[in-house]
Parts: structure tokens; C-alpha cells; sequence
């Protein structure tokens, strides 16, 4: 099991209230956190845990601006997705910390989890016959109202003088109210939800959820770069049981014969999994590139400093004329989110098929054919639609505008005899210049002859 990387001790239970009159942080609490506080008991809970007279009391931020980020020390928290909160906790001696604030982080809520599961194996059956995600969700938070009861509002319920939890003569399990809250949040994210790692899919500011091995898990943030998250992997077995379980739950198994997995999640998210010590002597790693379902805008882009006005009126105008581009830069610097922001340019009447071996390219037109790559099923022969094969195809569909996700191979050499015939094309491509662009795309494994390369504007 995972546990929480926290650069400081959580506190007893007996510290928490709800920041009534008598409260002595209430003083300190900005009115945005108060209410924050007063919406989420849990919150309370954690800011009482805080060494508040070592690093102050965190900033209350309802939405993060680019300006944070040049915050020497931040310690901010604000809100994600699902009623979840976010702490930026500053760490002076390296990266600053991320700590992902949730209902059952003060809880010691391991035991009645334990026994809450070893009864669940009861109700299998009901919670299986749930057919759509809400239907399990709500099946599951049944089966936890009919095993627990709930007494008291604050805190730990009462215990047996061994610690036990008290159980009542129906056979239910008496836990706080808090407590209830908390076990429900926790079965969820680990049933329904992606475990440990749910948090970190809420939250719209996070670029990059990486692995690298037992240690911390580290987080490419758009504010506050790189930092290092509250979840850890203390040993080989726990990283490597919990990657078994991260294939299992995306429908793609990682074994010893097939050690390496790319998958895309549900939110369209895309995963990278290296299962075994054999081929990652640190353990088994995994990574996740966010994937956003809402592109930002060429404005948002313009205000960020990404270009400028004239920049954006220029590349308007070539894409409203049918000329061919390419957005071409390193890993992560951004060219899939410009190429969305440019697809707005695109004319409204246009019928666009975009090829991708990840769906990330966005479209606002209603037009538009979207097709993705398949590989071949494990231990199967053939079956495989590469790019090649679905650009090919693409030809034949009439489209004014051809966009590829991105050129790696010989679908290169068919996406310019798609400029020769008269197709737009856009596409994402590695390169850190033009020159580099050009050495690319006529080398292997691409051969675009130099001859056709003036066909890209």
C-alpha cells in the first residue's frame, strides 16, 4: 500500500474542529478559506496538522494565475476537481512539495478499510450488476451505509478498550461520521477510480504524472513546474504490485513478456508503463501526459506570450488559404496545444480527418473524421492499422485537411504526396529548428524527397 509522503507529522485527531469562535487558526484564515473550511471539514482537519508558525498560513487561490509561479516559497492551496483541495507546501533545501488534500488524510482509517473490503467479497454480485460507472458508484456507497453506522459528528468513534472497532448486534461497524466520509472517499478512488493517482487526474494544472522508480511520485504542474507529490512508493514489490494493478485497470496487462505498455486512459490521457526490474533497476516506472479536453484558446496563448497578435493573424491567414504547416519543437514545448488553438483558423465549411496514434488533436468543426492507430492484440499476428495504412486511406475521403498527430515514419513521405495533390496538411514534428526539420524528413526513416519538401509552407 502506498503511503503519503508528508514533510511534516499529522496530528491526533483530538486537534481538529471546525473553526468555530474558539478555534485559535481562526483568526488567521483568509474569509475565501474560512469558507472553504466551513464547505470541507477535512480541510480544517489538515490545516490544523500544519506547522502554521514554521512556514505561515497557506494562501487561498479559488484559480491559480502564471504570475504564482514566480513565488520563491509558495504555500498556497486551492480547490480541484470532485471537492478536492491542493496544497503547495514550500520546501526550501530542494522541489516544493504537493499535497493532495482528500477526506481521508488525517484518518487513520487503514483497519476499517481492511474489514470493509473482506466484506465487500458479500456483495459482488450486487455491485457487479451495476452497468454504467455512476451505477457501481452508487451501488458501492449502499453496500458501505449498510455495513457501517455512523455516530457522532467529529473525530474518531468510539473504541473498545483494545482499539477495536465497536460492532453492533445487526453486524454493522460503528465509525464517526468523519470517519464514514472518509471510508466512502477512499473505497471509491481505489474501486471505481484510479487508486492513488485519482487526485492527480483532477487537478486541470497538472501537465506530467511521473514514476521513476520507488520514491516519490514527481509532477510537471503548470504554475509551479516540477514538483514532488505527497504519494510514495517505499519498496520494489509495493511499485511493482501497484503497475500489475495499473495494467489490469486500463485493460492492458504488463507481464514479464510484455514488460512495456502505452495505453490511453478514459479522460483521453495517455500512459507509459515499464513493468520489472530487470529492464528498470530502480523499479518499475510509469508516466502520464494529461491530456485536456477543453483546448486553449489562440487568445490564452497570445496573453501567456506563446506568440503575438501579428504572429497569429499571419498563421490565420495560411491556413484560411489551404498552405501546409508544421509545428515543430522539443518534447512538452507545447505543439500539440498550439496546433489546437490554430484548428479555430481552420474555415468552417472544411471536412478535416486527423490521423493520431493518441487522440489529443482537437477539432471544432463538425465535419471531421477522427481516426486513431490500433496495434495488434498480444500474442496475435497481424491486426495492426498503423499510420501509413490509415493515411492511405484518408485519400480517399475527400478531406480539405489532413492532421497528423505526429510524423515519425513513412507516413511522412505519403502526407507529402497528400501536398502534392493539392491536401492541406498539419502536423506536430520533433525538431529543434528548421534545419533539423528538413535533415529529419529526408532521413531515414521518413525519404521525403528534397524535391518535395518547398510543398510545406
Amino acid at each position: 500500500m502506498t503511503k503519503r509522503g508528508l514533510p511534516f507529522e499529522i496530528g491526533e485527531a483530538g486537534n481538529r474542529c471546525n473553526h468555530g469562535k474558539g478555534c485559535s487558526l481562526r483568526p488567521l484564515l483568509s474569509p475565501e478559506l474560512r469558507d472553504a473550511c466551513e464547505e470541507s471539514p477535512f480541510l480544517s482537519d489538515y490545516l490544523h496538522t500544519l506547522p502554521v508558525q514554521r512556514i505561515g498560513m497557506p494562501t487561498y487561490y479559488p484559480v491559480l494565475s502564471r504570475d504564482l509561479g514566480n513565488l520563491e516559497m509558495p504555500n498556497i492551496i486551492y480547490p480541484i476537481q470532485n471537492g478536492l483541495y491542493v496544497h503547495i507546501y514550500p520546501d526550501r533545501g530542494a522541489r516544493d512539495y504537493y499535497i493532495t488534500i482528500e477526506p481521508d488524510l488525517t484518518l487513520d482509517l487503514d483497519d476499517l478499510t481492511q474489514q470493509i473490503e473482506s466484506k465487500l467479497l458479500d456483495y459482488a454480485d450486487r455491485i457487479g450488476a451495476a452497468e454504467t460507472e455512476e451505477e457501481r458508484r452508487q451501488a458501492l456507497l449502499d453496500v458501505i451505509d449498510d455495513l457501517c453506522i455512523a455516530e457522532g459528528d467529529d473525530g474518531a468513534a468510539a473504541r473498545g478498550p483494545d482499539g477495536q472497532v465497536t460492532v453492533t448486534l445487526s453486524g454493522k461497524l460503528v465509525v464517526s461520521a468523519r470517519e464514514l466520509e472518509g471510508l466512502k472517499y477512499r473505497l471509491l478512488r481505489d474501486k471505481i477510480g484510479l487508486g492513488v493517482l485519482q487526485p492527480l487526474l483532477e487537478d486541470p494544472y497538472i501537465e506530467d504524472i511521473s514514476c521513476s522508480g520507488t520514491g516519490p511520485i514527481f509532477i510537471e504542474h503548470k504554475i509551479f513546474k516540477s514538483v514532488q507529490s505527497s504519494v510514495v512508493f517505499d519498496t520494489l514489490d509495493e511499485l511493482d504490485n501497484f503497475v500489475v494493478w495499473l495494467g489490469e485497470w486500463i485493460k492492458r496487462p504488463v507481464t514479464v513478456r510484455n514488460p512495456i505498455v502505452d495505453a490511453v486512459l478514459p479522460d483521453g490521457s495517455r500512459i507509459n508503463i515499464v513493468y520489472g526490474r530487470e529492464i528498470a533497476t530502480r523499479g518499475s516506472n510509469f508516466t502520464i501526459r494529461k491530456f485536456s479536453d477543453k483546448p486553449m484558446s489562440i487568445l490564452q496563448l497570445i496573453e501567456f506570450g506563446t506568440l503575438d497578435y501579428t504572429m497569429a493573424a499571419y498563421l490565420s491567414f495560411m491556413l484560411e488559404e489551404g498552405l501546409n504547416v508544421f509545428v515543430a519543437g522539443a518534447t512538452a514545448s507545447g505543439k500539440t496545444t498550439l496546433l489546437n488553438a490554430l484548428n479555430t483558423f481552420i474555415l468552417p465549411d472544411a471536412k478535416i480527418v486527423t490521423i493520431e496514434d493518441t487522440p489529443e488533436v482537437q477539432v471544432p468543426h463538425k465535419n471531421w473524421v477522427r481516426e486513431v492507430t490500433r496495434g495488434a492484440a498480444q500474442g496475435e499476428k497481424g491486426g495492426e492499422v498503423g499510420m501509413f495504412e490509415l493515411l492511405k486511406a484518408a485519400l480517399r475521403q475527400r478531406p480539405d485537411r489532413f492532421i497528423i498527430g505526429e510524423i515519425r515514419g513513412v507516413e511522412g513521405a505519403i502526407a507529402f504526396q497528400a501536398m502534392q495533390t493539392g491536401h492541406g496538411v498539419m502536423s506536430t514534428f520533433h525538431a529543434a529548428s528548421v534545419e533539423r526539420l528538413i535533415q529529419r524528413l529526408t532521413g531515414d526513416p521518413i525519404n521525403v524527397p528534397k524535391t518535395y519538401i518547398d510543398n510545406l509552407n
